[in-house]
């Protein structure tokens, strides 16, 4: 069943890809005073190769945590929901990204739909893919994925 998990998560990625393609890019507003805090910061069991400043929103409710280790390269994926707009999401992570002069690939941020990915030199793969909450109006839940090259 382990040699499945890297292809469930390289399927969860394709079909968010495929469903936001039909987005168009927007820009992004200027976040108000909501805070964000550190992965680090969170009580999360279990092995994770986030890197440990990556923004999380206050409040947010992490819904699912893996981590593992195949072949030798490290992947991890955090799926969570926060009240968080899709505007201040992208502004957030889009400045993550700049601020750790991360490779960008793909941008795509409307006011329901976020999808942003790249690669760190050398490193490692990421994809910050979010949508508004169809259960919680006003919310949004986001999945983040590490994949170490």
């Amino acid at each position: 069943m382990s040699d499945r998990k890297p292809i469930l998560t390289l399927l969860v990625l394709l079909t968010a890809s495929l469903s936001l393609a039909a987005c168009s890019r927007a820009d992004t507003a200027a976040t108000d005073s909501r805070s964000f805090h550190t992965l680090a910061d969170e009580q999360i069991s279990g092995p994770q190769y986030f890197p440990g400043d990556l923004p999380i929103p206050e409040g947010a409710g992490i819904t699912f945590t893996e981590g593992e280790l195949t072949g030798g390269k490290k992947s991890s994926m955090l799926i969570y929901e926060t009240d968080e707009t899709m505007a201040e999401l992208g502004t957030t992570y889009l400045k993550y990204v700049k601020e750790k002069a991360l490779e960008s690939g793909t941008q795509i941020l409307d006011k329901d739909n976020l999808l942003i990915s790249g690669k760190a030199p050398g490193s490692y793969s990421y994809s910050i893919i979010g949508s508004s909450s169809a259960a919680k109006p006003g919310g949004a839940e986001i999945i983040l994925t590490w994949i170490e090259n």
